[in-house]
């Protein structure tokens, strides 16, 4: 089988995605770690895809503590489980794949590790992108790093002695400095060609060539010309394919892939990756393998439930600063099992012409992830997910009796207007009337328009979308009838009427500033919390959006846990528990 975003496998305490173009020569795709990762991951993917055809066997993994991997690179994971991780991917490519050479390719931290391990893996060749700085320069960038996401996604301050955290991810400060130690100019390594892909006019175009010519590598430079693209945390992630052909054609030229006379055998099944009371599969799903997933099934007790854990926005499997990661392995605690996964055109499922989220062929994906597991024995099956996973979980389970109960986090809309795009759900930004009038009036705002840093016309632009808004909210009937908008309000009562009498659990969760609430109100009229009828509706002070604090990330577990206990004491006969209390 040959799928763009390769073959899912496991090795000691990762997991990671096999592109096998054929060739006798294997690459090792060390990650970027965090934040990076979390941005570059599908570009990342692309590179090995582009060397696969071009007849390499290349291996992407996720770090030990990070992504799907087994830990917490917060605590507990040390350079040296790093190090192990890259020698069990080379151990793997040369043992199961057939490879005779290792060519080790890195992005970010893993740039700046791979020409430290080359001579330990007698390796072939390095490419480094973009490589962390040496030294204490790599941790200021880290914390100027964490700094600047959270400006702009207006994250609130996280502040621990012994972790760094980088929206919402975190590395503990004993594996950065670590690797802060490192020091390559200060190793006496192989001559061996490394080709370094480096951002023009910065510090480290200067001075890594340099250290890597001190350290004995035959260097070659080449600008990072989609870096900016890449790397934007503030629109999607381009991937840089003219800077990834010019490695592709650098490697041809100085490590050929070559040729297997016997190619690899059909893949072995997958083995798991067991955790503390848990144990995970990577799995391929739907037509023809399109669609990822990782199946958590909790061990030493049987599975009571399980919730399919749907993308929110572009943001892949894993889930937002890991939280699906993090939900899966406390559910599996609990006896629930898992299926976090990646609908078409997000994280590492097959790519689709179509939209991607806020739209019906997302449902249909996490109806047919919902199918995947229902066979499974695993008891009653859930969804959840948070923004566009919200809307897809919700339109999921009013569609489908199979589903027992959902809990939807932060969804901008529950229901779509026909022909309603992506862009117009979004348009009016993701915090609620309150907030924006509370920033409305703030000094902050009005320096920033004083000194131009805030065009007038955007401001006028949003103030617009909040009037409209508020007409919606403060007269439905009125303008229900300007702008269709009471068929949409029908139609998502119709639909919370459809899950309330079967007796699913219905779980709605949003910031207490989420424009959500607005779509809400103009639904279902605006109430508090406590009265709705068609959910279970609770909000989460301070918190924002993505929910990234750590209060908000354990509210939306233990509506996760409450919805999934109601729904187990039904399926068993035994009494429900009370959600509301």
């Amino acid at each position: 089988m040959k799928r763009d975003f390769g073959i899912p496998v496991t090795f000691g305490a990762c997991a990671g995605f096999v592109h096998d173009g054929g060739g006798t020569t294997g690459i090792l795709l060390l990650p970027a770690w965090g934040f990076e990762e979390f941005t570059i991951r599908r570009g990342w993917a692309g590179l090995a895809a582009m060397l696969a055809d071009a007849g390499y066997c290349c291996l992407r993994f996720d770090w030990p503590g990070a992504g799907d991997s087994l830990g917490d690179a917060g605590s507990g994971v040390s350079l040296a489980d790093w190090t192990a991780a890259v020698e069990a991917a080379a151990d793997f490519l040369r043992s199961r794949h057939g490879v005779s050479r290792i060519v080790l390719a890195g992005h970010g931290v893993g740039a700046l590790l791979a020409p430290h391990l080359a001579a330990g893996l007698k390796a072939d060749a390095v490419v480094t992108m973009a490589p962390q700085g040496e030294g204490r320069a790599g941790l200021r960038e880290l914390e100027a790093w964490s700094k600047l996401i959270a400006s702009f996604l207006r994250l609130p301050p996280e502040s621990s002695e012994d972790r760094i955290h980088v929206a919402g991810h975190a590395i503990s400060k004993k594996l950065a400095e670590e690797i802060a130690a490192l020091r390559i100019a200060a190793t006496k390594q192989p001559a061996l060609p490394v080709l370094a892909v480096l951002r023009a006019g910065t510090l480290g175009a200067v001075e890594w060539p340099k250290r890597l010519a001190e350290a004995g590598f035959s260097v070659t430079v080449a600008d990072y010309a989609g870096y900016d693209g890449f790397l934007a945390h503030t629109m999607a992630s381009v991937p840089p394919l003219a800077d990834f052909a010019h490695v592709r054609d650098w490697l041809t030229a100085s490590v050929p892939p070559g040729d297997r006379r016997q190619p690899a055998g059909q893949p072995t099944a997958i083995e798991p990756l067991h955790g503390p009371g848990f144990s995970e599969t990577p799995q391929l799903f739907g037509e023809e393998g399109r669609l990822f997933g990782i199946l958590c099934r909790p061990e030493g007790q049987p599975s009571r439930g399980v919730y399919v854990l749907v993308n929110s926005g572009d943001n892949y499997h894993v889930g937002w600063a890991r939280m699906h990661v993090d939900f899966a392995r406390q559910l599996a605690a609990r006896g629930f099992s898992s299926f976090r996964i990646d609908t078409a055109g997000i994280g590492d499922s097959e790519a689709t012409s179509g939209p991607l989220f806020y739209d019906p062929a997302q449902v249909r994906d996490v109806l047919t992830a919902v199918g995947h597991v229902a066979g499974m024995g695993l008891g009653p099956v859930l969804v959840s997910g948070r923004c566009s996973g919200g809307y897809a979980s919700f339109q999921a389970a009013a569609g489908d009796p199979r589903i027992a109960g959902m809990v939807a986090v932060n969804p901008a809309r529950l229901a779509l207007a026909p022909g309603e795009t992506f862009e117009q759900v979004m348009s009016g930004g993701t915090s609620s009337l309150a907030d924006y009038r509370k920033r409305a009036l703030s000094p902050r705002l009005l320096k920033d328009i004083l000194t131009g840093r805030v065009p007038v016309a955007s401001i006028a632009a949003k103030g617009a979308r909040m009037v409209k808004t508020q007409l919606a909210v403060r007269f439905p009937a009125l303008f229900g009838m300007v702008t269709g908008g009471n068929a949409v309000a029908r139609t998502a009562r119709a639909q919370a009427d459809a899950i309330r009498t079967r007796g699913a659990a219905a779980y709605l969760v949003y910031a207490d500033n989420d424009g959500g609430l607005d779509d809400l109100a103009r639904l279902f009229g605006r109430r508090e919390p406590g009265t709705h009828d068609h959910a279970i509706v609770r909000l989460v002070p301070d918190a924002e959006h993505n929910m990234t604090a750590p209060h908000a990330r354990q509210a939306i577990l233990s509506a996760m846990i409450d919805a999934a206990e109601t729904v187990a004491a039904r399926h068993s006969g035994a009494v429900p528990l009370d959600p509301a209390a």
